[in-house]
């Protein structure tokens, strides 16, 4: 029987874990009975670290003494990200016989080295290279919310354990919305941080430009403290009363479903509702994907040549666009970044925060994305997420139902007030019950 903890915020099961009101040896135990029951069908976990995992939390509850801050919590990691002693599959074929990871990757011994207890490897959509998470060689991720729903991607895996109460958070990778745009599809909270913040040592890359690692949970509040942990600076929340809100309509709110547009109206009226100024602004998007095309191409090309029948074949056409870019396009490509990011590395002139919808779409079902036109789809599904990407400014997605998000973001470097915004607003927007 599933334990009411399972759905608790992080936040909370620290303190209880701390009092003694709960053990990490039950908590660890209860998460694995969650995914024992639940993982053939969510198709959450490729690799499930039940012995590890239980080992870890018995020596946590015999442990006496000073603790880290993530002591005895279950944690998800995408299996694009190296865990010692665990295969990293990229969610594909191409992989399937090599040898596990000798070593963390960095972000990952920092979660380890806060008392964090690795639980498993998430499912993802193969190489993160799409939006829906549903191309995998271990199965399409299902939406804990709705079955018949993809989960978002690419780290759809992720967002399922995390949602189905498998762990207390979980890693994910971001290069166009691959954080954000599963913790929407599964009303969680999504941080893709100020690019370069959160270390990607030992992560595979889909395009070293625009990756970044960042943490999917069930509040705001977890989401900082993971941040905390993995950026390797203490919790900084800022005041964020008599803030000025800039809302991006042009693009970001094109061709909205009803719905989303619905809860991203509530979402404005939830920041009126706090005191904030809202005006309206304009932001400066590129969607120019050469340099990220040539670099997929220059790391997945040896695999191609070597392993194509491998690949899923739809995975295999993304990754050619590259092969078509020049040593000197990518070069101008790369210059062109560089000045975007240098123009806009304070944000926007006149506000401190930008709000957006996170995704114009809710999430479509299996049988919606199994067709030929899935690639649109998941090209619209991440059309609001990648020009944080570009941009390199932290991005934060809050739950505001029905399947939609609210994307608050900041400038360059301004990672706890895009957060500290966003916990404010979570609180009046979408409450959650076990803070």
């Amino acid at each position: 029987m599933k334990q009411p903890f399972c759905k608790w915020s992080l936040t909370k099961l620290r303190r209880s874990l701390e009092c003694g009101e709960v053990s990490a040896a039950e908590v660890v135990r209860a998460c694995l009975e969650t995914i024992a029951a639940e993982n053939d069908e969510l198709r959450a976990f490729i690799t499930v670290a039940s012995q590890e995992a239980l080992r870890e939390a018995e020596e946590v509850t015999a442990q006496r003494g000073e603790r880290g801050p993530l002591c005895g919590v279950p944690i998800a990691i995408k299996d694009l990200i190296d865990v010692r002693g665990m295969r990293t599959t990229a969610g594909s074929r191409v992989l399937e016989a090599e040898a596990a990871a000798v070593a963390d990757a960095e972000c990952v011994r920092r979660l380890r080295q806060a008392g964090a207890i690795i639980i498993g490897k998430a499912n993802l959509h193969e190489f993160a290279y799409g939006g829906s998470g549903a191309i995998s060689a271990y199965g399409a991720a299902r939406n804990p919310l709705d079955r018949a729903r993809v989960c978002g991607g690419s780290s759809s895996g992720s967002a399922a354990a995390v949602a189905a109460g498998m762990c207390f958070g979980a890693l994910g990778t971001d290069t166009a919305g691959s954080v954000r745009l599963p913790a929407a599809c599964c009303e969680l909270v999504g941080l893709k941080p100020t690019w370069g913040a959160i270390p990607v040592d030992g992560v595979i890359p889909l395009a070293w430009s625009f990756d970044h690692v960042g943490p999917l949970t069930r509040t705001v509040e977890d989401a900082g403290v993971l941040f905390s942990v993995l950026a390797g600076e203490p919790e900084q929340w800022v005041q964020t009363r008599g803030l000025t809100c800039g809302v991006a309509r042009k693009y970001f709110c094109e061709g909205m479903a009803p719905k989303v547009e619905a809860a991203f109206e509530r979402a404005l009226e939830a920041a009126r509702g706090l005191g904030w100024s809202l005006r309206e602004v304009e932001i400066e998007i590129s969607e120019d994907r050469m340099a990220s095309n040539a670099e997929s191409w220059a790391f997945h090309r040896k695999w191609v040549e070597e392993r194509r029948g491998l690949y899923d074949p739809r995975t295999v056409s993304r990754i050619e666009n590259g092969k078509k870019v020049s040593v000197e396009e990518y070069i101008e490509a790369r210059r062109a970044l560089e000045l975007l990011r240098e123009n806009n590395r304070a944000g926007m002139a006149g506000v401190d925060v930008v709000l957006t919808p996170t995704s114009p779409v809710q999430p479509p079902t299996l049988e919606e994305i199994a067709t030929p036109e899935a690639r649109t789809v998941e090209l619209k599904m991440l059309r609001n997420t990648r020009p944080f990407n570009v941009l390199g400014w932290p991005a934060v997605t809050v739950p505001c139902g029905d399947f939609a998000g609210l994307q608050v973001s900041a400038g360059w470097g301004k990672d706890w007030l895009a957060l500290s915004a966003a916990r404010a607003i979570e609180k009046v927007l979408c409450p959650p019950s076990n803070f």
